[in-house]
């Protein structure tokens, strides 16, 4: 049996750092990044998603990243066939627009306002593993 994998994409590296530990000691399997490379959906800009398998049980992204918004990454995440629940995602900020949060709503997706209480992001993360097939394989990613 695999451990749950979780992605975390902010562009504020202490920020990486510290949920990667945390979910980590949580015996979470961790991939962590400061633009959302590992997405194929992100730069190679390709029209759909061809994997197989989901690359992770959950995603948490910031609102603001290089190149394009989280928001604007679920977004197209969606549109283009990702395999991963979007209710398994959420998205991260210090500040919700009226506009962001309208989009949140239309996407289905969580969301939580920094600063957050970590109690916060696991009682999610509980929602979430009830969602979560362990027997599932992920796909592998480069």
């Amino acid at each position: 049996m695999r451990k749950s994998r979780i992605i975390i994409l902010d562009d504020e590296p202490l920020i990486v750092d510290m949920l990667g530990r945390f979910f980590g000691q949580k015996g979470y399997e961790v991939v962590s990044h400061t633009e959302p490379v590992v997405c194929p959906l992100y730069e190679k800009g390709a029209e759909s998603c061809e994997q197989t398998f989901p690359c992770a049980d959950v995603v948490i992204t910031d609102l603001k990243m290089p190149k394009m918004s989280g928001i604007e990454l679920l977004e197209r995440q969606t549109q283009r066939g990702c395999k991963l629940d979007i209710r398994n995602k959420a998205v991260m900020s210090a500040h919700f627009d009226e506009d962001s949060m309208k989009r949140i709503r239309n996407l289905g997706c969580a969301y939580f306002e920094k600063p957050f209480r970590l109690s916060a992001l696991l009682g999610w993360l509980h929602e979430c593993e009830q969602r979560i097939n362990l027997s599932q394989p992920l796909n592998v990613l480069e």
